[in-house]
């Protein structure tokens, strides 16, 4: 998957996000708990690696920030796959 494939499809991600909400689609629990979870601890005081240790300190949220994008993308691309199915279906 590119580089910046998440930022070209973060309207697909906002109806995602929405569908979500409304429950017209089941976002995998997984992904819920890497997205909370990961914003917790880029939001918490708490490190392993203390951010007072200035640009080392930053390491860790940046590898967390990383695989919640990851992540996000996986489920960018799930959601694609599912609307495209809900369109093969419509159409038959």
């Amino acid at each position: 998957m590119r580089q910046w494939q998440l930022w070209k499809c973060r309207k697909t991600m906002g109806q995602m996000i929405r569908e979500t909400l409304r429950g017209q689609y089941k976002m995998s629990l997984l992904t819920i708990i890497i997205v909370i979870l990961g914003i917790i601890y880029i939001i918490s005081p708490i490190d392993l690696i203390p951010d007072r240790y200035f640009i080392i300190g930053w390491i860790d949220d940046l590898v967390v920030a990383f695989l919640v994008l990851k992540r996000l993308q996986f489920e960018t691309n799930r959601f694609i796959r599912f609307k495209a199915s809900q369109r093969r279906k419509g159409n038959l």
